[in-house]
């Protein structure tokens, strides 16, 4: 009888520990060595990167519009989270982002050609 009230004595802590683990919005894939924008509701701010070695993310917006662009520059593969915050209550917002090169690249984003330095032989 002891060990069963002490299994549900731990069980039940268990469920009061919050845990404190990122929760995503939305999930992108994107390739590496890429730039790629994400069109947003409203102007992102406050842009937090959680892996930035693999993830540059800055924002883009105009005077006349209340939308905003999030643009994504991709070193390597790996996965990182890029939270900002939005509007005047300042809601919070989640992307995971995905950077493998064997998936193919999200529909939500638009990719942008970038120039390769191109080597020649003097």
């Amino acid at each position: 009888m002891k060990k069963i009230l002490t299994l549900f004595f731990i069980l039940s802590l268990q469920n009061l520990i919050p845990v404190f683990a990122i929760t995503a919005q939305k999930t992108i894939n994107l390739h590496s060595d890429g730039v790629y924008v994400l069109s947003t509701e409203a102007r992102p701010k406050n842009i937090e990167v959680t892996n930035p070695n693999i993830l540059e993310v800055t924002s883009t917006s105009d005077s006349f519009s209340p939308t905003g662009q999030l643009l994504f520059t991709t070193y390597n593969e790996g996965i990182s989270y890029v939270t900002y915050k939005y509007g005047k209550a300042n809601t919070d917002y989640t992307i995971k982002v995905l950077i493998d090169n064997n998936q193919s690249v999200d529909q939500s984003v638009i990719e942008l050609d970038t120039i390769k330095e191109v080597k020649t032989d003097k």
